[in-house]
């Protein structure tokens, strides 16, 4: 007679540790994918969400982000050129953060939030090892405003970063954004007078304000493409 009580052959638990390593794995991957996250789709694609090719078994659903849909890019940045200058018409509001509403679980968003802007195509721009250097100059005045009431036109009170566009750094935060508002992200008016204003006030080569310097009259560089992440922090 068979004993259906004694200890288990050594490949047994083998499997056991193998499918016990797979649900491990699984989980952790689920936790991975249900991470607060959100962000714009108009200038990249991320078909994993930030997570890497799984290498054992089979990730995990996607979980809804937790603050998906509080963010939108409703108008992109249009440059035109004056001379050597790239020029910005008028104020854009690039990027909304809506968090007066609820998350998709259905909880209404509450404590303080940040987000992060960054510039997202380096390549083309030519600021890259390889880059054809069709910029000179990109300096980029971030402004930030409360638009519970709308996008108004002017930045008029704005809460001002200087996103310095170099190989080593191209990111602003905006912190402190109490749920509860909306808010919106942009650059403001730049024309071939402002910027050589600001170019001319440059303290020690540090530009405070938004130029946009091609390197030849000749070419029609790129414009900068962002994308824009929002998260809690407290």
């Amino acid at each position: 007679m068979e004993d259906a009580t004694g200890r288990k052959p050594a490949i047994s638990r083998r499997r056991l540790t193998f499918w016990a390593l797979f649900g491990t794995v699984g989980l952790i991957m689920g936790a991975a994918y249900a991470t607060g996250f959100a962000s714009t789709t108009n200038t990249a694609a991320d078909t994993n969400h930030g997570d890497a090719t799984p290498l054992l078994g089979v990730a995990a659903p996607n979980s809804a982000a937790q603050y998906a849909g509080t963010i939108t890019a409703p108008n992109p940045l249009a440059v035109a050129f004056d001379g050597y200058y790239g020029t910005i018409a008028a104020p854009t509001d690039m990027f909304e953060v809506d968090l007066t509403g609820n998350d998709p679980q259905g909880q209404a968003l509450t404590g303080t939030f940040y987000v992060d802007l960054v510039l997202n195509n380096w390549h083309a721009l030519g600021l890259d090892a390889t880059g054809t250097g069709q910029w000179d100059i990109v300096e980029l005045g971030w402004q930030e405003h409360q638009c519970d009431a709308g996008f108004a036109g002017n930045w008029t009170g704005a809460t001002p970063q200087q996103m310095h566009v170099e190989r080593v750094d191209a990111h602003v935060t905006f912190a402190a954004l109490a749920a509860g508002h909306k808010y919106c992200f942009g650059l403001d008016t730049a024309t071939s007078t402002t910027e050589a204003a600001v170019l001319a006030a440059a303290s020690g080569g540090n530009v405070t304000g938004t130029v946009l310097f091609r390197s030849s009259l000749a070419s029609s560089p790129t414009a900068p493409q962002f994308t824009a992440t929002v998260n809690r922090s407290a």
